[in-house]
C-alpha cells in the first residue's frame, strides 16, 4: 500500500490538534508538581490546570467553576448520571449513557421516530409514570454518534423540569460541530471529550450548574465532583484543542466535506442511503448503507485500500453486533448490516477523498461478492 491513508473515521477520535501537541509537549517539559501543592512546582501545574479550565469553558460560555475535569466523555455522562434515581434515555444514546443508565434504580429507554429523533410523545409519557422520589434526569445525546442526527434540547429542557426532572446533554460530537451554550444554558449538566476536538485520550469533562453532588470518585479535587491527581498534560492538551476551535469556519469545513463525500458516493452507488436523513443532521457525521454489500467486508476492503472509516461507536469496536442506533430507527437488518459509518473533519478536503472515489467501487465489489 502506497501513499497517505485517508482518515474517515473523526468521530471515533480526531487527530492530535498541532497546538493541542505543543501544550502537551510543553507540560511534559515542566517541573513536575500537584495542582494541590502549595509550593512554586505546585502554582505552576495548578496554572496550567486553570487556563485549560478556562479555555474549555469558552467552549459553551461557562465559568471556568462550572467545568469539572474527568478522565474521559464516558466518566463524565456517567458522573451526570450518578446519585440519580430514575434516569430516561433515548435508545440511539452513545453506550456509555445507556450503560450508566442502567445502574439507576428506574431506567427508562425511549424510543427514537424513524428518523432517529426522541419521540417527545413517549418521553412526556414516561415523565407522567410512577418513579422513585428522588433526582430524575433525562439524558440526551445531543448530536448521534453514528448518524450525526441533531436534538433540540430547549424543548426536552423544558419537558423535564415541567415534571421535576432535569436534563443531562452527551454533547461529546456536538463539540466544534454546534454552539455549546445552546445546550448548557438550559441544562443541568454537559459532557465532553478531548480526543474528539483533536486533544490526547484520556481527558473530559462534565460541564456543571451549581454545588457539588455525589461524587462518582470520591476526593477533594474538581470542587469535590471528581477526586484523584489530575493528568496535567491531557488537559494542557484538551485546553489548547478548545481554544482552538473557530466553530463558524469548522462548520463550514465540515459541512463542505461532507457535500463533496456524498457525490463521490452517489456518483459511485446511487442505492447508497444516507440514514437519518429526514432529521437535523451536525455536519461530518454520515451513516450510510450500501444494500447487498457486507458492512464488515467493506471496512476491510477500505483498510486495505488505505481508508478507516468503521460502524458507530469505537467503545463497541470488535463486538460483531448489529448497530443498536441504526436498529431502534426500525431499519431491516440486511440493511444494517450493509452500513458504516464516514465521519470527516475539517482538514478533510475534497482532494484527499479522491482516494475514496478510486477505492470504493472495489471495495464495494468486494463486499458483495459474498
Amino acid at each position: 500500500m502506497s501513499g497517505e491513508r485517508l482518515y474517515l473515521d473523526w468521530a471515533a477520535g480526531a487527530p492530535l490538534h498541532p497546538a493541542a501537541r505543543a501544550a502537551a509537549t510543553d507540560a511534559l517539559a515542566a517541573d513536575v508538581g500537584n495542582p494541590s501543592s502549595t509550593h512554586g512546582e505546585g502554582r505552576d501545574a495548578r496554572s496550567r490546570l486553570e487556563l485549560a479550565r478556562r479555555r474549555v469553558a469558552g467552549l459553551a460560555g461557562a465559568h471556568p467553576r462550572d467545568v469539572v475535569f474527568t478522565g474521559s466523555g464516558s466518566e463524565a455522562n456517567a458522573a451526570a448520571l450518578f446519585g440519580a434515581s430514575a434516569v430516561f434515555v433515548q435508545a440511539t444514546a452513545h453506550p456509555s449513557l445507556r450503560l450508566a443508565a442502567e445502574r439507576v434504580p428506574h431506567a427508562v429507554v425511549l424510543p427514537v421516530d424513524g428518523a432517529g429523533l426522541l419521540r417527545v410523545d413517549e418521553l412526556t409519557r414516561a415523565l407522567q409514570a410512577p418513579r422513585p422520589p428522588g433526582r430524575a434526569v433525562v439524558a440526551l445525546g445531543w448530536v448521534n454518534h453514528e448518524t450525526g442526527a441533531v436534538e433540540a434540547p430547549a424543548p426536552v429542557a423544558a419537558l423535564a423540569r415541567s415534571h421535576g426532572a432535569e436534563l443531562h446533554v452527551d454533547a461529546v460530537q456536538a463539540a466544534g460541530r454546534l454552539a455549546l451554550s445552546e445546550a448548557f444554558e438550559v441544562a443541568a449538566s454537559v459532557s465532553l471529550s478531548a480526543h474528539k476536538l483533536g486533544g490526547l485520550p484520556g481527558a473530559g469533562a462534565l460541564l456543571v450548574h451549581g454545588g457539588p453532588e455525589a461524587a462518582l470518585l470520591p476526593g477533594h479535587q474538581e470542587r469535590g465532583r471528581r477526586g484523584g491527581t489530575p493528568d496535567l498534560v491531557a488537559l494542557a492538551a484538551f485546553g489548547a484543542a478548545a481554544a482552538a476551535v473557530e466553530l463558524g469556519a469548522r462548520s463550514a469545513a465540515l459541512g463542505a466535506a461532507e457535500a463533496a463525500l456524498l457525490r463521490v458516493v452517489r456518483s459511485i452507488d446511487p442505492t447508497a442511503i444516507l440514514h437519518a436523513a429526514g432529521a437535523p443532521r451536525a455536519p461530518g457525521i454520515a451513516s450510510l448503507a450500501f444494500p447487498g454489500a457486507d458492512g464488515e467486508l467493506l471496512l476491510v476492503a477500505l483498510d486495505l485500500a488505505g481508508i478507516a472509516a468503521s460502524h458507530g461507536a469505537a467503545c463497541s469496536s470488535g463486538v460483531h453486533e448489529p448497530s443498536a442506533v441504526l436498529r431502534a430507527l426500525g431499519l431491516p437488518a440486511p440493511l444494517v448490516a450493509s452500513s458504516i459509518r464516514l465521519s470527516l473533519g475539517p482538514t478533510t478536503t475534497e482532494e484527499a477523498l479522491a482516494r475514496l472515489e478510486a477505492a470504493l467501487p472495489g471495495a464495494l465489489a468486494a463486499a458483495r461478492s459474498v
